[in-house]
């Protein structure tokens, strides 16, 4: 069943944040998220650091300074092939499997033609074509939390409170206003599994999760697994200007995707007797949370790029890359199952085998399309960088990046986020990136790279992490290394090697606040180690 909606709830949402929580929607978090942009490039530039913002001559000029492009000389035509393993290093927890996710893609392939050649001031003009991988989102989390006394079902429970929810008549979940079930606002459907679950009920203080006793302690699992990537395919224009100055710049169209599944299990214990079985007719034992989320979406923006080289040794580059405008389709789904022990005289009919009730329940697909669709601008980003070749043998290399992510926001949502920029206000600001790479030529066919970078904290000193829904990066650093190899005046390979090291802010897999308590899992860390390799074959004629 597929259906389009547009959710009313932004307010109530703030209440509310983790990973299991608000994922109807694409939340502050995820937009952060989705907005960086790292360019990977060729073996070349990843064994350099990416400090190529004064560089060129190479396709990774796509994702840095297409001023690189009127380097060229000759026309090329170039493929980088990766290979890429992630690792998820999760802290205040116990991990429960293999968190390395394998993956293997295309990161930049393009080619570089001359379209013009003169002989005065104007020595060359450069066209160029290509697609470049901006961003990884393949990963695997896996972790188990210690006993807690706070249930998925809390929250559940604090949402239907906070909201004034109801059991009508036809013994269904509504709201004041008639809407039942999964008519209501897909911020509700937690809720609403719950009931139809048997996690929670109402009384007559309130929902409260009916089949959890006092004195129960939570054993929590959470399984996140992370499929997808973004990319850009862009046309270049290189200008060659008496080989002193080079400008640059190409129309980007960008495209992004991913895909996100969450498992999450639940087991109740208690460490001395069993409750009451008058009093707990039904006990709740376990149950296990699913959802799906899909994101798939195009964007627009473009890049402009000068070197200039007052000298033979030395190159002076800057870049600005616009704002990208991102237009993206969302898909949700979820379903909730349980299993309670059916400890007394079942007042409610429920089928019983072998002693445990067992109830299923799955929302309907939400579909985020169309005149629905979610529409977000990136950051502006501004590069500038310095290189300096000694004699023919070795250049060096430095780039510095300034990322204004506190002027990211969205264009249009099927929903009110208004709040969402009070998130970005808050709690993020803006980044700096420094990179810096070491090339050197030992031999006439060999050359020897290393490099690395940079990027400070994206997120405030006193950042609000109750305001995301899931892990946002915060700071990173790389080291990296690469070898290229002239196999002949046409052909090359070059070889690159990069330890990444990611942090991310502290989350919660769930939290709610009604009143001066919150009910929470633990609060999780988490950095993710990336291994990549990467191999760049290319061709000039």
């Amino acid at each position: 069943m597929a259906i389009i909606l547009a959710s009313v709830v932004a307010v109530q949402a703030q209440n509310t944040s983790g990973i299991l929580l608000n994922r109807d929607i694409v939340p502050a978090s995820s937009l952060l998220s989705l907005s960086q942009r790292e360019a990977v490039g060729t073996a070349r530039s990843m064994g350099m650091g990416g400090a190529f913002t004064s560089l060129g001559a190479d396709m990774s000029s796509f994702g840095y300074n297409p001023a690189g492009f009127g380097m060229y000389q000759r026309d090329e035509i170039s493929a980088s092939l990766g290979l890429g393993i992630t690792n998820a290093k999760n802290y205040n927890a116990y991990n429960t499997s293999d968190n390395n996710s394998v993956r293997f893609d295309v990161n930049n392939i393009g080619a570089s033609f001359q379209v013009y050649e003169g002989t005065g001031k104007l020595v060359a003009i450069n066209f160029a074509f290509g697609y470049n991988k901006t961003a990884d989102y393949n990963y695997d989390m896996s972790y188990a939390g210690p006993a807690t006394v706070s249930s998925l079902a809390d929250a559940f429970a604090d949402i239907a409170n906070a909201n004034g929810l109801i059991i009508n008549a036809d013994n269904k979940i509504a709201d004041n206003r008639g809407y039942y079930d999964y008519d209501l606002d897909p911020y509700f459907w937690g809720a609403v599994m719950g009931y139809k679950a048997g996690l929670i009920n109402k009384g007559t203080n309130g929902w409260y999760p009916d089949e959890i006793a006092p004195g129960a302690q939570m054993s929590q699992y959470t399984n996140l697994r992370s499929r997808g990537s973004a990319g850009e395919f862009s046309f270049a224009f290189g200008f060659n200007i008496n080989n002193i100055v080079y400008l640059g710049a190409s129309l980007d169209i960008q495209s992004i995707s991913r895909k996100q599944t969450i498992y999450y299990d639940e087991y109740i214990g208690y460490e001395g007797a069993r409750p009451d079985a008058t009093a707990y007719p039904y006990q709740l034992q376990d149950f296990r949370f699913a959802q799906a989320m899909d994101l798939n979406g195009s964007g627009v923006g473009a890049k402009f790029g000068i070197v200039v080289r007052p000298v033979e040794a030395l190159r002076i580059g800057f870049a600005v890359h616009t704002p990208t405008y991102y237009s993206v389709a969302y898909r949700y789904s979820a379903s909730l199952s349980s299993k309670a022990l059916s400890a007394g005289n079942n007042p409610y009919g429920w089928e019983v085998i072998n002693g445990s009730v067992y109830a299923e329940e799955s929302t309907p697909i939400l579909q985020d399309g169309g005149d629905n669709r979610w529409c977000f601008t990136t950051p502006t980003r501004l590069l500038a960088g310095v290189s300096y070749a000694i004699n023919r043998y070795a250049i060096i290399s430095v780039d510095y990046q300034y990322d204004a992510y506190r002027a990211l926001k969205w264009n249009y949502t099927p929903v009110d986020t208004g709040y969402t920029n009070d998130v970005f206000r808050n709690n993020v600001k803006g980044t700096h990136t420094v990179r810096a790479g070491v090339e050197a030529k030992p031999l006439p066919w060999l050359a020897l790279r290393v490099g690395g970078g940079y990027r400070t904290k994206l997120l405030r000193d006193n950042y609000d992490f109750v305001a995301f829904s899931e892990p946002v990066t915060d700071r990173l650093w790389y080291a990296s290394a690469g070898l290229g190899f002239r196999l002949s005046e046409v052909t090359s390979i070059d070889l690159a090697y990069q330890y990444r090291n990611t942090r991310y802010s502290d989350y919660y897999s769930f939290y709610s606040k009604l009143g001066s308590t919150p009910n929470a899992s633990p609060m999780y860390g988490l950095d993710l180690i990336n291994h990549n390799i990467a191999v760049t074959f290319a061709f000039r004629f």
